[in-house]
């Protein structure tokens, strides 16, 4: 049992699993705490897809340990390609911008997309607790007992 066991793990090739990002890693800097595509264009030449910016959109998401970018393909018909990432850092407007001027953003004009905090921190509007979150809205957000209770002014 033990000779079967060998002989089958002298048969597997671990090791192209381990190379395989080499052919693509050429087209990813790394800068400090960031990495990010520098060569989108090469980057999908290597993927042996068509590069149509119109057709992509940049999808930005944040959590609390990481911020990333990935271009999805509109109509979802080809599989997303990672262009930033950036562990450990908060979502503020200096990071956003750094992954967009990074990705050459100015240069394709990608759709941009992701949940409502990136895009009001891609906006420069305010993230944090303010007393009318709602920009619609006239009275306080807090004050539940008046919310239903009180139209908005005219």
């Amino acid at each position: 049992m033990l000779q079967q066991w060998n002989l089958l793990h002298q048969s597997v090739k671990v090791r192209t699993f381990r190379i395989r990002n080499q052919e693509i890693e050429q087209f990813f800097k790394t800068v400090g705490y960031f990495t990010y595509c520098k060569d989108s264009d090469g980057l999908m030449d290597a993927m042996h897809m068509r590069h149509s910016p119109e057709q992509w959109r940049l999808f930005n998401d944040a959590s609390k340990r990481s911020l990333k970018a990935v271009l999805l393909h509109n109509g979802n018909k080809l599989p997303s390609i990672p262009m930033a990432y950036a562990p450990s850092t908060k979502e503020t407007y200096t990071t956003m911008n750094n992954i967009l001027v990074q990705v050459d953003y100015k240069n394709y004009q990608w759709e941009v997309c992701g949940d409502l905090k990136v895009i009001a921190v891609l906006l420069g509007l305010q993230t944090v607790y303010i007393k009318y979150s709602c920009f619609l809205c006239e009275w306080d957000s807090i004050a539940r007992r008046t919310n239903y209770s009180r139209k908005r002014p005219q």
